[in-house]
C-alpha cells in the first residue's frame, strides 16, 4: 500500500468532529443581543441624545467673539488732532505649540528685537496655566515683519488698536489719556469715556483648532460700532501761546507750576487751557499719577489773594452797599477780633474810593467794603459768581473749592474780613477765569466746555453755549471794567519801564483797553498758619474792555525770584495779550499809545 493510500484511509477511519447544539445556540443569542446592544446604542444616540450631542459638538467649533470699536478721535477746533487709534500688532503665544527645548533660545530672540526682558518673555512662552497669553503687546511695524519671519508654529500677531497722541504733551491735562485696558484714565478720555469707546459687535462662527474662522462655514456678524469723534473748543494757535508763554514764565522764575486758561466770555468755550508740569499721554505711566491724573486748572485749589477783590466791589456795587464814589479810610493797617489787618506793602493810602482800592490792591479797603456789605449779600454773590461750586465743565476731576459762608458752621466774622481780600477761601484757577469772563460779559454768567461738536459717523451735535446767570448788572460790570482797565495800566511799569523809563500809569498793552487784576496769595500750612516764605502769585483779566473777546487766569505757583504778582506774572499776562490781539486780528486804536511805546 502506498504512502498516499495509507492516508486515505487513516481519514476515512477518523471520526467527523461534534459540537452541541445548546453551545451553538449560546452562541447565537449572544451575537444577537450584542447586535441588538449596538442598535439600541446607535438609536440612543441617533435619536435620543442627538439634541445634546450636537449641541456639544457644535460647542466646541461654534464661537462667539466679541469685535472691538475703534475709539474715537479727538481734535482741537481746526481739526488737528490731538488723539486717535492706530493698528499695531501685538506678539500673542500659544505655549502648548512650542517645543520646550526651543523655548529658551526664542526668548532671547523675541528680547532682542522686541526690547523686553527675555526672563518674562520666557515665562509667557512655557507657561503651564493658560492656552493663549499676551507676550508683548503693540510693535513697531518693523519689529511685527521680524517677528512674522520667524515663522514660529506658536507665535500669533494678532492686529490691535492703540492710542496715539500726535501732538505729545500739547493740551494732555486737557485730552488725558487711556490706560492699557482701553479705558480713558483723566482728562476728555475719561469725562467722554463711554462716547469714545463706542459699542462692541459679536462674529458668531465655526473655527478650527488654532482659533481662526472656517471661511466655508456659516457666520453671523454683528457690526461693532466705532465710538464718536470729539471737535473741542482748543486754538490751537492759543493753546501754543499759553503754554509756551506759561513755561517761559515758569522757568524765569523757577516755579513749582502754574495754570493758564483762556475762554471766550461771550460762550464759555475754552480756547486754551495750559498747566505745568505736564506729561506726554503717549507714556504717562513714565510720570507720577498726579501728574497725569489731575488736571491742576480745575482740581487744585488755592487761594486766590487780591484777584477775589474784583467780586468784593461787584458784589457791594450789585447790592447797593456802597457806590463807586464811596469813600473808606485806609490808614494801612486796622485791628478786627484781635487781629492786624495791613496792606501788602504797609502803607496808607488815605480815603478812597472802590476803583482805588483795586488800583492799590488794598486789603484794608477790602476789609471796610466788605463790612458795608455785610456777610449775606457778600455770600449769595460769591454763590452766585459759582464760587464753592463746580462750574460743570465737561471735564473729569474738578473741584468746587471751599467757601465757608454765614450758614457754614466753621464760620467766623473774621472770614468775612479775609475773604474781602482773598484769603481763607480756596478756589481753583477756572472759577476766577469763569467769573471774570462774566465781569467782561456784562455780568452774564456762562458754563465753561470743552467740546464743540461731537459726531457720529455723519451725525453731528454742536455745543450750544449755555447761561448760568445774570450775576450783575450790566452797568455794574461795566464800571467794574473801567476800574480794571485803570489797574491793568497800574501794572505797566512791570513790562514797559526798561523801554520808557517811566514807572507812571501807561498802556500796559498799547493800542488796547485791556482789564486786569492781579494776586499775591499767602499759602496755607497743616499748622493753620501761613508760608512766610512762599506765595502763589495770579493776575485775571480780559481784553479788550469793551465786546471782550478772551478772559483769561494766569497763575503761577511759589515763584523763587519773586514773590509778588505784578513783577512775576504781569509780564507772562502782556506776552499773551499782545500775541492774543495779533490772531484774532484786532485793530488797535492810535490814541491808546504813552510816551515811548
Amino acid at each position: 500500500m502506498t504512502l498516499a493510500e495509507k492516508r486515505v484511509s487513516k481519514l476515512r477511519e477518523a471520526k467527523p468532529v461534534q459540537i452541541s447544539r445548546w453551545r451553538i445556540y449560546a452562541t447565537l443569542i449572544f451575537c444577537l443581543l450584542l447586535v441588538m446592544r449596538i442598535f439600541l446604542r446607535l438609536g440612543e444616540l441617533q435619536i435620543f441624545q442627538s439634541a445634546s450631542l450636537t449641541a456639544m459638538a457644535r460647542k466646541e467649533i461654534n464661537k462667539q467673539i466679541t469685535l472691538q470699536p475703534s475709539r474715537g478721535m479727538i481734535t482741537d477746533r481746526q481739526g488737528n488732532i490731538l488723539a486717535m487709534d492706530v493698528d499695531r500688532q501685538s506678539l500673542w503665544a500659544i505655549p502648548s505649540q512650542i517645543p520646550a527645548e526651543r523655548a529658551p533660545r526664542l526668548a532671547l530672540t523675541l528680547a532682542a528685537l522686541t526690547g523686553q526682558d527675555a526672563q518674562k518673555i520666557l515665562a509667557s512662552l512655557t507657561s503651564k496655566d493658560q492656552w493663549w497669553l499676551p507676550v508683548v503687546r503693540w510693535l513697531e511695524p518693523k519689529v511685527a515683519a521680524q517677528i512674522a519671519a520667524l515663522e514660529e508654529s506658536g507665535l500669533r500677531l494678532i492686529h490691535e488698536p492703540r492710542r496715539i497722541y500726535p501732538q505729545g504733551d500739547s493740551a494732555a491735562h486737557v485730552v488725558g489719556a487711556v490706560n492699557y485696558n482701553g479705558d480713558g484714565i483723566s482728562g476728555i478720555e475719561s469725562f467722554y469715556n463711554t462716547e469714545l469707546k463706542g459699542i462692541t459687535g459679536t462674529m458668531t462662527a465655526e473655527f478650527d483648532g488654532v482659533r481662526q474662522p472656517i471661511a466655508i462655514a456659516p457666520q453671523q456678524t454683528e457690526p461693532a460700532r466705532d465710538g464718536a469723534t470729539l471737535h473741542l473748543t482748543l486754538d490751537p494757535v492759543v493753546q501754543h501761546i499759553a503754554e509756551t508763554e506759561l513755561a517761559e514764565g515758569i522757568k524765569k522764575h523757577q516755579a513749582d507750576g502754574g495754570s493758564v486758561i483762556i475762554l471766550e466770555p461771550s460762550t464759555g468755550a475754552i480756547r486754551g487751557m495750559a498747566s505745568w508740569p505736564t506729561f506726554d499721554p503717549n507714556r504717562y505711566a513714565d510720570f507720577m499719577p498726579e501728574t497725569y491724573g489731575r488736571n491742576p486748572a480745575i482740581s487744585v485749589l488755592y487761594e486766590p489773594g487780591s484777584t477775589l477783590k474784583i467780586f468784593t466791589v461787584a458784589a457791594g456795587l450789585q447790592a447797593r452797599a456802597f457806590s463807586a464814589d464811596t469813600l473808606v479810610n485806609d490808614n494801612g493797617m486796622i485791628e478786627r477780633f484781635g487781629l492786624k489787618i495791613h496792606n501788602w506793602d504797609y502803607k496808607a493810602n488815605g480815603m478812597i474810593t472802590p476803583g482805588e482800592m483795586l488800583y492799590y490792591s488794598s486789603n484794608v479797603a477790602a476789609v471796610h467794603l466788605n463790612e458795608l456789605t455785610g456777610p449775606e449779600k457778600f455770600y449769595q454773590y460769591i454763590n452766585e459768581f459759582g464760587f464753592g461750586q463746580k462750574t460743570g465743565i465737561d471735564l473729569g476731576g474738578e473741584e468746587r473749592g471751599i467757601v465757608h459762608d454765614a450758614a457754614s458752621p466753621n464760620y467766623s466774622d473774621i472770614m468775612l474780613l479775609a475773604n474781602a481780600y482773598g484769603q481763607s477761601i480756596s478756589v481753583t484757577p477756572l472759577q476766577i477765569a469763569a467769573a471774570t469772563a462774566a465781569i467782561a460779559n456784562d455780568g452774564l454768567l456762562m458754563k465753561p466746555y470743552m467740546v464743540e461738536q461731537r459726531c457720529d459717523g455723519n451725525y453731528c451735535v454742536t455745543t450750544q453755549p449755555t447761561k448760568v446767570k445774570q450775576v450783575v448788572e450790566q452797568g455794574v460790570a461795566w464800571t467794574l471794567r473801567r476800574m480794571l482797565v485803570r489797574s491793568a495800566n497800574h501794572y505797566a511799569h512791570a513790562v514797559w519801564e526798561t523801554k520808557t523809563g517811566s514807572k507812571a500809569d501807561q498802556w500796559l498793552v498799547p493800542g488796547y483797553q485791556v482789564g486786569a487784576k492781579t494776586g499775591t496769595a499767602s499759602i496755607p500750612l497743616p499748622t493753620g498758619e501761613y508760608d512766610p516764605e512762599t506765595t502763589i502769585v495770579s493776575v485775571a483779566g480780559f481784553v479788550p474792555a469793551e465786546n471782550a473777546k478772551y478772559a483769561m487766569i494766569v497763575k503761577i505757583d511759589r515763584p523763587k525770584d519773586d514773590i509778588w504778582g505784578t513783577n512775576t506774572v504781569v509780564p507772562v499776562f502782556y506776552r499773551i495779550v499782545d500775541q492774543l490781539v495779533r490772531h484774532e486780528r484786532i485793530p488797535p486804536d492810535p490814541t491808546l499809545f504813552s510816551p515811548g511805546q
